[in-house]
C-alpha cells in the first residue's frame, strides 16, 4: 500500500521534477519553496517530501529531469549509448555520442548553473560532487565502449581521452563558450568533435 502523501504515478514525479525546475531557474535556489513547487506541480508538500525527502532531492530530480527532457534514464543507459558498440566506425559513434552530448548539455545548463550557484549549501555541495562523479563514471564508460570500435587511432590513450571528455563534454566547456563567449551550440559541438577525433579517430 501506498504510503500517504507518495505520488500515486510516474505524472506526479515529472510534474514535480518540472515545476521545481522551472521556479529553481526563475528564483533560484534559495528564493524556491517545496510550497511553491507543490501549487506549481499541484500536488501536496508532503506528497514532495515523500517523493525526494529533502528540497536538494527535488533539485536533483529537476536536474535530471532537464537533462533528458523527462527521460530520467542516465545517459548510459539511452539507446543511442546502448548502441555506440554496434555501430561501424568509431568515427560515426563519436559523432552520435557528441549530438547527443550537446543536446543534453543545452538542456541541463540552467539548472546546473543554479546548483554551482547554490553550492555553499553543504547539501548542495554534496549534489555537486556526485554530479562530478557521474560525469566522471560517464567519460570513462563511453571512452571504453568507443575504443572498441574500428579506425581508433593505435596510439589511443584511454586514460588521457576520458580526462579529456571529463573536462570538455560538459558545461565545464559549454558555459565558458557559450554562454560567455557566444559561440553557437554547433560551433561548439563542432569543436568538441574535433578535438575528439584529433584524440582517438586513425586520420
Amino acid at each position: 500500500m501506498r504510503g500517504r502523501g507518495r505520488p500515486r504515478d510516474e505524472q506526479a514525479r515529472r510534474r514535480i521534477a518540472a515545476a521545481a525546475c522551472a521556479l529553481f531557474v526563475r528564483d533560484g535556489y534559495v528564493a524556491t519553496t517545496i510550497a511553491g513547487i507543490a501549487t506549481q506541480a499541484n500536488v501536496s508538500v508532503q506528497t514532495i517530501y515523500s517523493a525526494h525527502a529533502s528540497k536538494v532531492g527535488v533539485l536533483k530530480a529537476a536536474h535530471d529531469f532537464a537533462i533528458g527532457s523527462g527521460d530520467v534514464r542516465p545517459l548510459l543507459d539511452r539507446e543511442w549509448a546502448q548502441s555506440i558498440e554496434e555501430m561501424p566506425t568509431v568515427e560515426e559513434a563519436w559523432r552520435t555520442a557528441v549530438d547527443h552530448i550537446a543536446e543534453a548539455t543545452e538542456k541541463v545548463a540552467s539548472i546546473y548553473f543554479v546548483i554551482q550557484s547554490a553550492a555553499a549549501d553543504p547539501d548542495v555541495a554534496l549534489l555537486l560532487d556526485e554530479l562530478h562523479e557521474q560525469r566522471h563514471r560517464f567519460s570513462q564508460v563511453l571512452v571504453d565502449r568507443l575504443l572498441t570500435l574500428p579506425g581508433v587511432r593505435p596510439e589511443a590513450k584511454r586514460q588521457r581521452i576520458a580526462e579529456l571528455l571529463y573536462a570538455c563534454a560538459s558545461i565545464a566547456s559549454y558555459g565558458p563558450l557559450v554562454v560567455e563567449c557566444g559561440w553557437t551550440l554547433e560551433e561548439w559541438r563542432n569543436w568538441l568533435f574535433e578535438l575528439g577525433s584529433r584524440e582517438f579517430i586513425a586520420g
